[in-house]
């Protein structure tokens, strides 16, 4: 009698291994990922409390002088060791969206071969970029943001919270400035060592500025930089850009040389911790104007005279251009025509770009948006109200 066929149990399980759908779970989420977004959601519910129920002053102590110096210190090491023009921040950022971009070009492509769904990609980037994005927001007002909060410096200095000028205060100023723009002496330089030689008097005059209110120590400035992407600059209209990665200043390469002393002076006074667009314009005007430097001084009438623009009739800005002398005249010329060229380049860009910045600064306290640029002037021309009562 034939023995029954008995297959054996290797042959048995590797058939039903061969006809099992192997399933694998796949991973949205990361431990990092609810890391990151959980500390983007504290440092946001604490910025909404902080403003309501903490006061500037506490703000100003607590965070801006006591903390923040040290923070800016530290982490302005590696802009400070990568030398001028070189920006550290740019690098970084730089590569990491070039790194970004690799990674989302190779899951797209493995997508693709191994015929997976498009949709499940894209919600994986979204969680990706939704976790950098909060962790990018939890380092940014950690590490310099909630400075926004911090007692205004226009203020303190003038020791007048409402300020009440008259029409002619800012027509006096005006005739003033024409009159220093006319005595300084040009002196622009034009060497990469008269560069480094300005960017050092720029610390200096910045730093006297502030000592005025603050006594403590103040952090130290990495040099300025420039972008090598600088024709984004142009396009988006934009002079400086104060980067914190590295607690960088860069300025716009394509700037003529007597405009880059008030631009550096104001981006510097953003690395010593003042957020506020209103205090950096306040603060660089007076460092350039009480500075020894021909450049500086130049450069801040100037720029003192294209803000005061506003303030003063038509016929009252006519008669103080023709007052300046034709070389000055001529540097106003070229700057207006470095401007238009731009703007009629990148008209779109340069719109969205203002539109953004506007966002911006809305949501960072200051309510005036893209205007508190110009907000500095009254607080300004108070200021010089006082030092020509002591002059004269």
């Amino acid at each position: 009698m034939p023995l029954p066929k008995i297959e054996s149990t290797a042959m048995s399980d590797r058939k039903l291994i061969s006809n099992r759908r192997i399933i694998v779970k796949e991973k949205y989420f990361r431990s990092w990922h609810f890391l990151f977004i959980a500390l983007g959601a504290a440092v946001f519910l604490f910025r909404g409390y902080a403003e309501v129920n903490i006061s500037p002053s506490k703000m100003e102590y607590g965070y801006s002088r006591n903390i923040y110096p040290y923070i800016a210190n530290i982490f302005s090491l590696p802009g400070k060791w990568i030398p001028a023009p070189y920006s550290a921040s740019e690098f970084f950022l730089g590569t990491a969206f070039l790194v970004a971009l690799i990674w989302f070009g190779c899951q797209l492509y493995f997508c693709f071969r191994k015929q997976k769904s498009a949709i499940k990609l894209l919600f994986k980037t979204l969680i990706q970029l939704t976790a950098l994005l909060a962790g990018g927001y939890f380092f940014y007002l950690t590490v310099w943001g909630m400075n926004y909060l911090r007692e205004s410096f226009a203020v303190s200095l003038n020791r007048q919270k409402f300020i009440t000028l008259q029409a002619s205060d800012y027509e006096n100023m005006a005739e003033d400035m024409a009159l220093l723009a006319n005595s300084f002496r040009r002196n622009p330089y034009n060497t990469f060592k008269e560069l480094n030689e300005l960017n050092d008097k720029t610390d200096s005059a910045v730093k006297n500025v502030i000592s005025l209110l603050i006594s403590s120590p103040l952090p130290s400035p990495p040099p300025v930089k420039f972008l090598r992407v600088n024709e984004m600059m142009n396009a988006c209209g934009i002079s400086g850009i104060f980067l914190p990665v590295f607690m960088e200043s860069h300025i716009n390469a394509d700037l003529l040389l007597w405009e880059q002393p008030y631009i550096m002076a104001h981006e510097k006074a953003h690395f010593m911790g003042f957020a506020s667009e209103t205090d950096a314009n306040f603060i660089a005007y007076i460092a350039c104007l009480s500075s020894e430097s021909g450049a500086m001084r130049y450069s801040a009438v100037l720029h003192i005279l294209f803000s005061l623009r506003s303030y003063l009739t038509d016929e009252k800005w006519d008669r103080v251009i023709k007052n300046l002398s034709p070389l000055v005249q001529q540097d106003i010329q070229d700057r207006n025509e470095r401007i238009r060229h731009y703007q009629e380049r990148y008209e779109r860009i340069t719109r969205l770009s203002r539109k953004v910045n506007d966002t911006y600064l809305k949501l960072n306290s200051q309510e005036l948006g893209i205007r508190s640029y110009q907000a500095a002037l009254p607080h300004l021309t108070l200021w010089w109200k006082k030092q020509r009562k002591m002059m004269y």
